[in-house]
C-alpha cells in the first residue's frame, strides 16, 4: 500500500507525481478539512500564451473562486 497526495479538481481525482495503478484497483480516499487551489501552470491548458496573459488567467480563476460572504 502506498499514499499519494491529489485533489479533486470537480470531477476527477489527479495524483501528484506519477503513480501506477491498474484498472479497477481499489484504492482509499481520504477527505481533509483543508482546500488549497493546486498549483498548476495554467498555459498547458491553453496553449502558447505569454506570461504576463497567464498569470492573467490563473488570478481571474484565483477570484472566480472566492465567495463573497454577503452575495447570497
Amino acid at each position: 500500500m502506498i499514499a499519494v497526495n491529489g485533489y479533486f479538481d470537480g470531477r476527477n481525482y489527479i495524483t501528484e507525481g506519477n503513480v501506477a495503478v491498474k484498472p479497477n484497483q481499489k484504492v482509499i480516499i481520504t477527505y481533509l478539512d483543508e482546500f488549497e487551489t493546486p498549483k498548476r501552470n495554467l498555459r498547458k491548458y491553453v496553449g502558447r500564451i505569454s506570461e504576463s496573459d497567464s498569470d492573467a488567467i490563473a488570478q481571474a480563476v484565483a477570484d472566480g473562486r472566492k465567495v463573497d460572504s454577503d452575495e447570497w
